[in-house]
């Protein structure tokens, strides 16, 4: 070997020593490190704390005033009502604003979650495999208000000698609009495959009096009023939520919007709502056009439309 291929290979030698010795950390830095990263770890979003503990919430919504009687929709015996001899069997009243005389508890309102929380309490995370059953009674939708889990069976019943049709006015799912038949006591399954963002109407368009509401919810965190006006929804994650409160007969269907409610650990968590007549003014009354009087007569339906002059 010649000086200058000796001074070649000593000189490569010494530059491949360099590289093994410095290129691992200036790679390492390379690989590892992006445009505006930090040496701490990222948090994943995708995760989320267990909660310290679960609470339960229970509560009373009240009417503030002297609300009046329910409107009467179909009398007993009314011979012109349509199906009368079911139909007409009893009085049929107006459920839209029921409130207890002896405690102003407001009937039907819903209380629930904003949003479906990440940290739900382990044995409440899966939807019931028990059905929740929707009747139909005396030309009656029972119960005025159901909610229900996605997820979970839901079937249509009917405990009447004629036919009804259940259509449903969901905003996220498929609409349901179907005959059931008398004396339905198997159930005609009914599925929601979204959860809507507050309950949806349902009718019977052979019965125009017949209104309810579906409300398919994606968490276990909800409550329907009883007849007192009370609530109670157990197994919540500790720390505050959101929650909004539905009537139907409220402006906009909202009596409260994002509501934030503290809930401590391991213990009831009190909350109580009262409105006054001016939150249900938009919707005290019933609406009865002319669909629903021709129908109550059992007659059809006809538009007169004036000349215009």
């Amino acid at each position: 070997m010649n000086m200058l291929s000796m001074k070649s290979w000593r000189w490569g030698g010494l530059l491949a020593v360099s590289l093994l010795c410095g290129c691992p950390e200036q790679h390492t830095v390379q690989v590892t490190m992006k445009k505006g990263a930090t040496s701490a770890a990222a948090p994943d979003e995708s995760t989320e704390a267990a909660p310290v503990g679960y609470g339960n919430l229970h509560g009373v919504v009240t009417f503030d005033g002297d609300p009046k009687a329910p409107k009467k929709v179909v009398a007993k015996g009314d011979a012109s009502v349509k199906d009368s001899a079911v139909c007409a069997a009893e009085d049929a009243f107006d459920e839209t604003f029921l409130v207890n005389s002896a405690n102003k508890g407001i009937r039907f309102a819903v209380v629930y979650l904003d949003k479906a929380p990440k940290a739900i309490k382990p044995e409440l995370k899966d939807p019931p495999t028990a059905p929740v059953f929707f009747d139909q009674k005396m030309c009656r939708f029972i119960p005025h208000v159901v909610a229900f889990r996605i997820g979970q069976p839901f079937k249509i019943l009917s405990d009447d000698s004629v036919p009804h049709n259940t259509h449903t006015n969901p905003n996220r799912n498929d609409a349901f609009n179907q005959t059931v038949p008398p004396n339905e006591r198997v159930g005609v399954d009914c599925k929601y495959k979204k959860p809507e963002t507050a309950p949806i109407s349902v009718v019977c368009d052979f019965h125009g009096w017949m209104k309810a509401y579906h409300f398919p919810v994606d968490h276990p965190y909800f409550a329907v009023t009883d007849e007192n006006g009370k609530f109670r929804i157990d197994g919540l994650p500790a720390g505050p939520h959101t929650f909004n409160v539905w009537h139907e007969s409220a402006s906009g269907g909202m009596l409260e919007r994002k509501l934030t409610i503290e809930i401590t650990p391991d213990n009831d968590t009190e909350k109580n709502f009262t409105y006054g007549a001016a939150k249900f003014a938009a919707n005290s009354s019933p609406s009865r056009g002319v669909h629903f009087e021709r129908l109550l007569e059992g007659g059809e339906i006809h538009v007169t439309r004036k000349e215009s002059k």
